[in-house]
């Protein structure tokens, strides 16, 4: 008798805070947090963005100012990040941002299909040694659920500073039949798009003098 195959989802993995989360930060995570959480309700609105991880959350602030009729929805399991998005959100008095603190594998089972007009992933975490390959976030399992979610003609965005990464990235576009990558090669993927802006990730990329690359795909199937 054959085993049953078990639908595993990789894992999201989260890494610790260099120090102790302070008591404001405490408090954001236990009081603040909960008004800006995402529910089932908020997602009959008909246009949405969505951010995995969004780091720090200055690029989802960036999309709620200058697309103040659609929904925000932040992906995000790092709570320094989360608690310097709550700060800025109410800083700013934003109402379109909603966050959701926890795996986004998890998140895919409620979000409805053909539902998010576009789709940032910024920097995510490379995971350079070998060993750790399996870690890295963009495969070919999150392709099948971004393509789930992603209207059709909805767009993705990704950057990464890390070459190795990238080529991973358009190898698993590329296996995709139902994306087409719209920087067409390499050398059209130097300049940050006008949708994304500057962000904690990218200063450090500058520090470290790392190549950046930006890479835009569409829905086409």
């Amino acid at each position: 008798m054959k085993k049953l195959e078990k639908n595993i989802l990789p894992v999201f993995y989260k890494k610790k805070p260099r120090r102790p989360l302070s008591k404001k930060q405490k408090s954001i995570l236990n009081c603040s947090l909960k008004k800006f959480l995402l529910n089932k309700n908020h997602l009959d609105k008909k246009k949405k963005f969505l951010e995995i991880g969004f780091g720090y959350g200055e690029n989802l602030i960036n999309l709620s100012k200058k697309n103040k009729e659609k929904l925000i929805i932040g992906c995000e399991i790092y709570e320094p990040g989360i608690t310097n998005l709550v700060e800025n959100i109410e800083r700013v008095n934003l109402k379109n941002i909603k966050i959701y603190p926890k795996n986004i594998f998890s998140l895919f089972n409620i979000l409805k299909k053909n539902s998010i007009e576009k789709i940032f992933i910024l920097y995510p975490d490379p995971w350079p040694k070998k060993k750790h390959f399996k870690r890295r976030l963009i495969s070919k399992n999150l392709l099948k659920k971004l393509n789930k979610v992603l209207k059709l003609n909805g767009e993705i965005f990704i950057s990464t500073d890390s070459e190795d990464y990238l080529y991973k990235i358009l190898f698993e576009f590329f296996l995709n039949k139902n994306f087409f990558w719209i920087n067409n090669k390499v050398t059209n993927c130097y300049k940050r798009p006008n949708e994304i802006v500057e962000t904690k990730y990218e200063k450090k990329a500058n520090l470290k003098k790392n190549k950046k690359f930006y890479l835009k795909f569409k829905k086409i199937c």
